[in-house]
């Protein structure tokens, strides 16, 4: 199933998603108001110093359930915010210091562009993060599962979900007219 989010967060944790469902037919657009605390996640803008960005992935994934957690909890908050430059030179600070974190210097997202890649595996299941080499900007999440189940008729690597980020940007309001 693929879906098209456009997703705003105000730092009070409101925010808006705006769902449509492809291909379109008869599927409605889904379209969801957020008032201030109703979203998950920490207050407050992306931060830019490692220790503080950690203490916000933990509000999503604590860091005791692994590196995977780092991946996640990164994927969470980056699903709904732009950081800005500092706090993607701390994203990275954290990824570098997280044991178990994996580098793939060359991975391709499913829009054909070509990215670092950052891992992290458990329970057979890889969570992977593709960013921008240039901007450290997210492109993708993956989640995906290294053995299919035993009851499966596939082969090789299952992708359970993945997330596209095709554009990041910052306004004032999520005011469509």
């Amino acid at each position: 199933m693929l879906f098209e989010e456009q997703r705003w967060r105000a730092d009070d944790a409101s925010g808006r998603v705006i769902r449509s469902r492809y291909p379109g037919g008869n599927q409605p657009t889904d379209d969801s108001t957020y008032y201030p605390g109703q979203l998950d996640g920490p207050i407050g803008p992306m931060a830019a110093d490692p220790t503080a960005l950690t203490a916000q992935i933990d509000t999503t994934q604590p860091r005791f359930l692994g590196p995977t957690a780092v991946i996640r909890g990164l994927a969470s908050l980056l699903g709904w915010r732009t950081p800005n430059q500092a706090a993607r030179t701390a994203i990275l600070t954290v990824l570098r210091d997280t044991a178990g974190i994996t580098y793939h210097p060359s991975v391709t997202d499913r829009a054909g562009r070509t990215g670092i890649g950052v891992s992290a595996t458990a329970d057979d299941i890889r969570f992977l993060l593709i960013l921008n080499p240039s901007t450290g900007e997210l492109l993708a999440y993956e989640r995906a599962a290294l053995t299919p189940p035993a009851d499966s008729d596939r082969n090789g690597t299952f992708v359970d979900d993945y997330h596209l980020f095709l554009v990041h940007t910052h306004t004032t309001s999520s005011d469509n007219s």
